[in-house]
C-alpha cells in the first residue's frame, strides 16, 4: 500500500490538511437546517397563547402559525439531507458502492453512469438554494406588526375586554403578511428539489449496497459450496436456484 512516491506525498498532504473534509453539501443542507430553526422560532415566539386575537387579524396570525411549522419541515427536511450526504461521504462506503453499482448495471445490461447519490454529495447547489431562500426571508416588519398587536392583546387580558385593534396596526400586519407569502413559496419550491434529489439519492445508494451485499454473498457461496468444513451450512441457507447455478458454472 501507497508503494509509490506520489501516494506518499498524498499521504502527508492528507495529514497537512487535516484530513478528509465534509463535503459542502452536506454543510449547506446543515448551514440552511440552522436558518430554518430561527426563522421558525422568530415567528412562533410571535403567537402567544395566552391571548384570544380578534378576528380581524386571526387568518394573519394562522398564518404566521402556518409558515413556522413549515419552516420547522425545512429544517428537518435540511437535517435529513445532510446527514445522508455525510453518511455516503466515506471512501470505505464509496468503495463498496462502487462495487455494488457494477454489478448492478452489469447484472441489468444497462451503462454504468454516476450514482445520483455520489452526484448530490459532490454538488451542493439544491441545499445553497434553500439556504439562499430562506435568507431571502425578512421576517422584520411581522415582528414589528405583531409586537404592537400583542402589546394591545395582552393589555386587553389585564382588563377581560377584546383587544381593540387600529386599523393602522391591521393593516401593517397585512401588509407584512402579504409581503411574506412569495418569499416563502420560493423556499418552499426549493425544499422541493431538494427533496427530490435525496429520494433519488437515497435510492440510488440503496440499490448499490443491496447489490454489493448480494454480490459479496454469491461470491462467498461460490468459494464455499464444496468446502469441506462448511458446505452443509451453505446449502441450507442459499436458494435452490442460486445453488444450481453455481454447481453448473463449477463443474
Amino acid at each position: 500500500m501507497l508503494s509509490t512516491t506520489y501516494q506518499l506525498d498524498a499521504y502527508k498532504a492528507l495529514i497537512a490538511a487535516g484530513g478528509l473534509v465534509t463535503p459542502a453539501s452536506a454543510t449547506q443542507a446543515t448551514s440552511a437546517a440552522n436558518k430554518a430553526t430561527s426563522l421558525s422560532d422568530t415567528l412562533s415566539a410571535l403567537i402567544l397563547l395566552t391571548v384570544t386575537y380578534p378576528s380581524t387579524v386571526t387568518n394573519y396570525t394562522a398564518k404566521i402559525s402556518a409558515w413556522a411549522e413549515a419552516l420547522a419541515n425545512v429544517e428537518e427536511d435540511a437535517n435529513t439531507y445532510s446527514a445522508l450526504m455525510k453518511e455516503y461521504a466515506d471512501l470505505s462506503v464509496l468503495v463498496q458502492l462502487t462495487i455494488g453499482w457494477d454489478v448492478y448495471c452489469r447484472a441489468n445490461g444497462i451503462d454504468e453512469t454516476e450514482l445520483p447519490v455520489s452526484a448530490a454529495i459532490g454538488d451542493a447547489k439544491e441545499p445553497a438554494a434553500v439556504l439562499s431562500a430562506l435568507s431571502a426571508l425578512n421576517t422584520a416588519d411581522i415582528v414589528s406588526a405583531m409586537g404592537e398587536i400583542n402589546t394591545a392583546a395582552l393589555a386587553a387580558v389585564a382588563t377581560g375586554l377584546p383587544a381593540a385593534l387600529t386599523n393602522a396596526q391591521i393593516t401593517a400586519l397585512q401588509t407584512a403578511v402579504a409581503n411574506f407569502i412569495a418569499p416563502m413559496a420560493a423556499v418552499n419550491t426549493a425544499l422541493s428539489v431538494l427533496d427530490a434529489r435525496h429520494t433519488e439519492a437515497l435510492k440510488s445508494a440503496t440499490q448499490a449496497e443491496d447489490a454489493y451485499n448480494k454480490a459479496i454473498a454469491v461470491a462467498l457461496i461460490n468459494s464455499s459450496i464444496n468446502s469441506a468444513a462448511v458446505s452443509s451450512a451453505v446449502s441450507a441457507i442459499t436458494p435452490a436456484s442460486v445453488m444450481a447455478i453455481i454447481k453448473q458454472g463449477t463443474s
